[in-house]
């Protein structure tokens, strides 16, 4: 018979696997969903102390650790680059002020005036 914490782990582990398959895909909606769930299976585990951890669960538990860490350090990539692209976005709108300042319109004179 399997122990409830072997179950609820094999879960947490199938969750992280598609964990890993959403931030590679930056499905960032089903990533969230994913956390979610897994938030839930962290509450039912917390009802159990360590000593009704199997050596299967002790097992994918260290597997579990790894799969994390992998996942995290995929996802500090990913928001690197969400960073990056902020970064260059917020520039050049701040170069499209600048230039709409320098020649931009005055306000309410129309374009007619300022060629007279």
């Amino acid at each position: 018979m399997t122990a409830p914490t072997t179950t609820l782990l094999r879960e947490w582990k199938r969750l992280s696997a598609e964990e890993s398959t959403a931030i590679t895909l930056r499905d960032w909606d089903h990533l969230n969903q994913l956390l979610d769930e897994k938030s839930r299976l962290q509450v039912l585990l917390e009802d159990y102390p360590g000593e009704d951890f199997t050596e299967e669960g002790q097992a994918i538990v260290s597997s579990l650790m790894s799969t994390t860490e992998l996942n995290r350090a995929r996802l500090d990539t990913e928001m690197n680059s969400v960073r990056t692209q902020i970064q260059a976005q917020d520039r050049a709108v701040s170069n499209i002020r600048k230039v709409d300042r320098a020649y931009g319109s005055k306000g309410s004179e129309n374009y007619w005036q300022t060629y007279t």
